[in-house]
């Protein structure tokens, strides 16, 4: 087994441990930053453990087809996806090589999504989304899904702390979360509604507390349709702490995402750049510290609800901790699909092709937990 792994960043290290602590014999790390990723080879260098570096520039196909040669598997941690995405996925399949991503972004994620017939005829698999939100959420939905006789509505939320490992790159994935339109699915139909719109106010346990979430921009109400009946599927984002959410909210509401750049004194500036710089720039100085540690914890929130037996019931199930990466999710997938144990050829979202029971008992071996509450009618 064979898995090569692109991206050396905060979510592609992250895979790299799990690949390297779950045995894999041999991986290829690549970046366009050797000296990044060599020094990451020596950090998680293992006994019975082939590790090796390699450089990869993602905007050269030539470039990707040679790191992808021979390859079970491809992992790719490498963003944004917006840019990205499709250009990595291609590549892979005409290197005819099993593929999986974390795309976390509605667009990429619907363009990767039609290159399904593609993929089919090399006889590879694609599973995008394979991460925290989207991927194990996914999964959670479906493993709900399956519990009841007819599902009516899916509900997905996720709150991220304002300071994370992902830097710029998580940054510029929350301006386009909440920026402009994002799709929903209503009725039976996509929909665009405003990000940040539809406020709610969400009570989980501690120390995270009480939320202010939106609708955000994310695949899960893009993908979720095509393989579960459902009439509605919505999905909410928050920041926190709260008041980090509500600051970063009212900046975007001034045009500081906008990707059209404007005229500063002269020079073209684009806002969206600028505010991720500055963003960085401030949660660096503030630190943990400042924001409050007891704030600062992920925790996501999958609620499906339908008829079982007649009654109206739900399934909600909540990960929370910030053990949840979507890097340790990527290592998972990569994994299943190099056993052969995921056999459709063709581009998938996670719950496409993916047997929850499987995978979560692989979240349990890493220590990594999901609650599950059911609600049922009950009458008098």
């Amino acid at each position: 087994m064979k898995i090569v792994l692109l991206g050396g960043g905060g979510m592609g290290e992250i895979a790299l441990r799990d690949l390297v602590d779950s045995g894999v014999k041999r991986i290829v790390i690549a970046d366009y930053d050797r000296p990044k990723v060599e020094s990451l080879v020596k950090d998680y260098k293992a006994e019975g453990v082939e590790i090796s570096a390699a450089f990869v520039d993602a905007n050269d196909n030539a470039s990707l087809m040679r790191v992808m040669q021979d390859a079970s598997v491809v992992a790719s941690a490498i963003g944004p996806f917006s840019e990205y995405g499709v250009k990595v996925l291609k590549a892979a399949i005409e290197a005819r090589v099993n593929f999986v991503d974390i795309c976390d972004d509605p667009q990429p994620t619907i363009d990767e999504l039609n290159l399904h017939d593609e993929a089919k005829q090399a006889g590879i698999t694609a599973i995008i989304g394979m991460g925290n939100n989207p991927g194990v959420g996914n999964l959670c939905a479906k493993y709900g899904a399956q519990k009841l006789d007819e599902v009516e509505e899916i509900e997905f939320i996720w709150v991220h702390p304002a300071i994370s490992r992902v830097g710029g790159a998580g940054v510029l994935h929350a301006i386009g979360a909440f920026s402009g339109d994002v799709p929903s699915y209503h009725q039976g139909q996509w929909v665009d509604v405003p990000a940040g719109s539809d406020k709610e106010v969400i009570d989980f346990p501690e120390p995270v507390g009480r939320v202010e979430v939106f609708h955000s921009g994310h695949p899960e109400p893009i993908t979720v349709p095509r393989y579960i009946s459902v009439k509605d599927v919505s999905c909410k984002g928050g920041i926190v702490p709260v008041w980090a959410g509500q600051e970063f909210i009212r900046f975007l509401s001034y045009g500081l995402g906008d990707a059209e750049p404007i005229k500063v004194k002269g020079v073209s500036v684009v806002p969206r750049e600028f505010t991720v710089s500055l963003l960085e720039s401030l949660l660096h100085r503030m630190g943990k510290d400042m924001i409050g540690g007891g704030q600062l914890t992920k925790v996501s929130r999958v609620i499906v609800k339908g008829k079982k037996e007649g009654r109206a019931t739900s399934y909600t199930y909540d990960r929370i901790g910030n053990d949840w990466e979507a890097g340790i999710a990527l290592s998972i997938g990569a994994q299943m699909l190099a056993s052969g144990g995921i056999t459709e050829k063709g581009v998938f979202a996670p719950e496409g092709c993916v047997e929850p029971q499987e995978f979560f008992q692989e979240l349990k071996k890493r220590g990594l937990t999901i609650s599950e509450k059911m609600m049922t009618e009950h009458y008098l």
